[in-house]
């Protein structure tokens, strides 16, 4: 069985190239393959301005299983420079953690003066992937997650390996 997250822009990939990748995804369930998401991609799908390509990723994540897993953490704070003011993870979509997480969490965020709350997003979605054991995420961004999983392994042993979306079509 693999456990594998998927970051925002495989949900995109998956969107472009649906006609090839929806069919293979819909048997994942058959090789028990199970694919996951956090609230953080949803609310950035939520955002898609194209109505249209939001209802068409909302029902590709219905029809193949994709299924929403609380985080395995929240990072609370506000950013008055872009002006989104307070910025948490919302009520019930995160579990609550020990003293261990925070300090984890705290060395690898990378708060700047322009933008406090820097990779939170992407941290939220690795550190769930790692605590809650899963095999792959993948993403196109690994440039920003590989650097981050490598920090992290050092505080929490893990196997999770970070794969580009168009590995999608190898499991």
């Amino acid at each position: 069985m693999y456990e594998i997250m998927l970051d925002t822009n495989t949900l995109d990939y998956i969107y472009t190239n649906k006609t090839r990748v929806v069919p293979k995804l819909k048997n994942f369930y058959k090789k028990q393959i199970n694919l996951y998401i956090t609230y953080i991609q949803q609310d950035e799908i939520n955002k898609i301005r194209d109505i249209s390509k939001k209802n068409c990723i909302n029902k590709i994540i219905s029809i193949t299983g994709i299924k929403r897993v609380l985080t395995a953490s929240t990072i609370i704070g506000t950013n008055k420079s872009r002006k989104y003011g307070f910025i948490d993870s919302k009520i019930d979509m995160y579990e609550l953690v020990d003293d261990t997480d925070v300090d984890i969490l705290e060395k690898l965020q990378k708060p700047t003066l322009s933008n406090p709350m820097s990779n939170t997003a992407d941290l939220l979605i690795l550190y769930t992937a790692v605590k809650k054991k899963m095999d792959y995420l993948i993403t196109d961004n690994t440039s920003d997650f590989e650097p981050m999983l490598q920090k992290m392994s050092k505080f929490i042993p893990n196997y999770l390996k970070v794969k580009k979306n168009c590995n999608l079509n190898y499991f």
